[in-house]
Order: C-alpha cells, then structure tokens, then sequence
C-alpha cells in the first residue's frame, strides 16, 4: 500500500521492477491523462472525493489540482468542463498505471 495522509492507495496491481526496493519512502506518480474524473471515477480499481484547490486552462484541457492525502495531486479534464476552486470531485485511477520512485535511489519501485 502507499500512505500519504489518512489516504491509502492499495497497490496489488503495481507492477514492481525486478528484485528493487518494494517499501519505504517513495513519490507516487501517476500522469493526469491517466486520472478518471466524475461518474467515469467510479469504475477505476481506486477512487476517492477530493476538493479543486487551482484550474490551470491549458488551451485544449484544463489540469486541474487537488490533494491526494498530504500531496498535491492533478488530473486532466476537458477545456469546457467548468470548475471552481472549492467543488468537490471524484478522482479514480488503476494504481497499475502509476509510478512510484524510491527517495533515496530516485529509482522506480
């Protein structure tokens, strides 16, 4: 499991590499294409509610920022989705497409 805050992400469908370290400190890293928002949350392996801290317009989507637990944390949604600083959300994802990188190597798990 990965531990930020009062959050706990399972991660038995992680794909470690090879014989490396699998626990300690780490960064849990995920690309915001690969986040699902709204209703679409709901069907990923992980979903939790969180509140929109910053909407940063990108043109043809928008990222937008939130936490996951105690980190900052960002997803992307399309340029007409309107959302405001406050709104809560649903964020879901497979841990499987994440990355997570061991602090001291800089290496991934």
């Amino acid at each position: 499991v990965f531990k930020t805050g009062d959050l706990t992400i399972p991660l038995d469908r992680y794909g470690f590499d090879g014989a490396g370290t699998k626990s300690g400190p780490c960064v849990f890293g995920i690309r915001p294409e690969h986040v699902a928002f709204g209703e679409a949350a709901n069907s990923m392996p992980f979903a939790t509610d969180a509140a929109v801290e910053i909407v940063e317009p990108m043109g043809s989507d928008t990222l937008v920022w939130t936490k996951l637990g105690d980190r900052n944390f960002s997803f992307r949604v399309e340029a007409e989705k309107t959302l405001r600083n406050g709104d809560p959300v649903r964020i879901g994802f497979d841990p499987a497409r994440a990355s997570l990188f061991d602090i001291p190597s800089g290496n991934r798990m």
